[in-house]
């Protein structure tokens, strides 16, 4: 098991845990998962389904302790709020860090630890790479027209980041080309022989 890679797997949870509630809002509850899967299959992609589970919980502890950390620390920064949701365990869970704030660090490791194991598993698996492809392509391409509308609008005031990734998940015409670029991308991936 190579510790750079989980230092790096660590990071990706702890930065994208803020970083996609922050920038898309309509999944800020299931951002920690999500970070946590990620994490997981960039540790366990080309390895052996142990190591990559045994990579994936170690990263996800170690990750989810960091950025607990960091959040109690620092509310914000560089005017982003440091905080992550952990209400997909049940909405009394926020009651209760209220008065024991150090709680979100134990939900977040144990998130981290269950997901991030369940992604090094993932991404051990060969053939669900290529599922694992799709997603992240038509993701990204989502991103992009996100980004595409926020730009052709810069400058209205009544228009929001929010309002972007919004207008780009309810236009049929943008899902059906994310869904056909990240089609063709796997596909040519495959026949190339691209790792």
């Amino acid at each position: 098991m190579k510790l750079k890679k989980i230092a790096y797997a660590s990071i990706i949870y702890a930065i994208w845990s803020v970083l996609i509630g922050y920038l898309v809002p309509l999944i800020e509850t299931w951002a920690a998962i999500l970070a946590a899967l990620v994490a997981g299959v960039y540790i366990g992609y080309g390895s052996k389904a142990f190591e990559g589970v045994s990579g994936g919980v170690i990263a996800g502890l170690i990750g989810g302790v960091v950025s607990g950390a960091i959040i109690l620390r620092m509310p914000s920064f560089a005017g982003i709020p440091l905080r992550v949701s952990t209400s997909y365990l049940t909405p009394a869970l926020g009651l209760i860090e209220t008065t024991a704030p150090w709680l979100s660090n134990v939900v977040l490791a144990a998130t981290g630890i269950v997901f991030g194991g369940i992604g090094g598993l993932i991404g051990s698996r060969q053939k669900l790479g290529k599922v694992f492809l799709f997603l992240t392509l038509f993701v990204l391409f989502i991103f992009y027209g996100a980004i595409d509308n926020m730009v052709w609008n810069w400058g209205r005031t009544d228009w929001t980041w929010n309002m972007s990734i919004s207008h780009v998940l309810t236009n049929r015409i943008d899902l059906f080309v994310a869904v056909v670029f990240a089609i063709f991308v796997t596909i040519m991936a495959d026949i190339l022989k691209i790792e």
